[in-house]
């Protein structure tokens, strides 16, 4: 059994291809190199949003330290009666 499938292996004719064969799979592969996106590019778009969101922290952070400082003033109610200067 093992040696019918070597001779069917010792068979095999090589095929003739044309000369722009080689020519076309690499302009496929071309094809596909345009339509990636390089790895800088992502990368530098990914720091700018990281930025970007570290800042909106930074700043958010910053100002609720503000409201909660105004939180401590007390309001005074103040009870004027007078209408349309009486």
């Amino acid at each position: 059994m093992e040696l019918d499938n070597l001779d069917i292996l010792k068979n095999i004719k090589r095929i003739e291809v044309s000369d722009s064969l080689y020519h076309t799979i690499e302009s496929r592969f071309e094809k596909n190199r345009e339509n990636n996106i390089p790895i800088l590019k992502v990368g530098i778009a990914a720091s700018f949003v990281i930025g970007l969101m570290l800042a909106q922290f930074y700043f958010l952070g910053f100002s609720s330290e503000i409201n909660q400082s105004n939180n401590e003033i007390e309001l005074v109610e103040v009870n004027n009666n007078s209408l349309y200067y009486e």
